[in-house]
């Protein structure tokens, strides 16, 4: 992750860049380790889950479901580039991964096999063995940069009005 920062620090325009990073938390303290690991680079902050008093992002059902709808929303407005050149030492294999994701990830439905039980309905891409990491994490820039784009401009609306 030190060694992306960097590179994306390296392309023009970008050598000072405030970086926030957002994890996600489902396993257990793998934000707090990612932070301790990254807390030494200059301008970087992770995402603190005010509600919960931690670093990094609980993806639950309701989260996932709005970032999913998102993103389909910015694909729909062609709101979603990737750069070019994109930064990654593997740029052609992520292009395709991220491609190979996003064509798996979906609803996924479980009927209950029980009188007593509900249906489910989850929102995944592991589906075969895949994984769906690179499409999270896409989801998670679009939906949390633009939580914090209305919450700062609430503030700055607030502030113009004092």
């Amino acid at each position: 992750m030190a060694e992306h920062i960097a590179a994306l620090r390296r392309t023009p325009g970008h050598a000072g860049s405030h970086v926030t990073i957002y994890v996600e938390r489902n396993l257990g303290f793998e934000a707090e380790h990612h932070q301790r690991a990254l807390s030494g680079i200059k301008n970087t902050k992770f995402y603190l889950d005010e509600q919960h008093g931690r670093v990094g992002i609980l993806t639950t059902n309701a989260i996932k479901h709005g970032m999913c709808q998102l993103v389909v929303l910015m694909l729909e407005e062609r709101r979603i580039h990737l750069r070019e050149p994109l930064v990654s030492r593997d740029a052609k294999g992520m292009r395709l991964r991220l491609r190979e994701q996003m064509e798996i990830y979906s609803y996924q439905y479980k009927t209950a096999q029980t009188t007593f039980q509900k249906d489910q309905v989850a929102i995944s891409g592991k589906v075969g063995g895949m994984k769906d990491d690179i499409c999270i994490c896409l989801q998670l820039a679009c939906y949390f940069t633009q939580l914090e784009r209305q919450r700062d401009g609430a503030l700055f609306k607030h502030a113009r009005l004092l």
